[in-house]
């Protein structure tokens, strides 16, 4: 039996803000991983020399780690009970995420 049963779609409410229990930091060593698994699809996520030409400090995650990394360290606490992963079709990433 889980310890944590979970809460189904009534129990939550429009605006209310989960604080996740383990906080997750991504580094150099899981974007290196990440990208031996999943290689990077442009040029400006792999190679800060790439990213300070077009402007930024340094080359920024990949937007698919942190929607993973995101997505992911929802699991124990929204998804429990649910069929599907549901809100994140209108997800925006407003700005780029930095390692750290």
């Amino acid at each position: 039996m889980k310890t944590n049963p979970g809460r189904f779609f009534e129990d939550y409410r429009v605006g209310e803000v989960i604080t996740h229990a383990v906080p997750r930091t991504v580094g150099p060593g899981e974007r290196a991983l990440y990208h031996a698994l999943y290689p990077a699809r442009g040029a400006v996520h792999s190679s800060d020399a790439f990213a300070r030409g077009v402007g930024l400090a340094a080359s920024p995650l990949d937007d698919l780690i942190a929607f993973h990394t995101v997505f992911g360290k929802t699991v124990p606490d929204i998804s429990l009970n649910a069929v599907a992963n549901l809100g994140y079709a209108e997800g925006r990433w407003l700005a780029p995420v930095w390692p750290g």
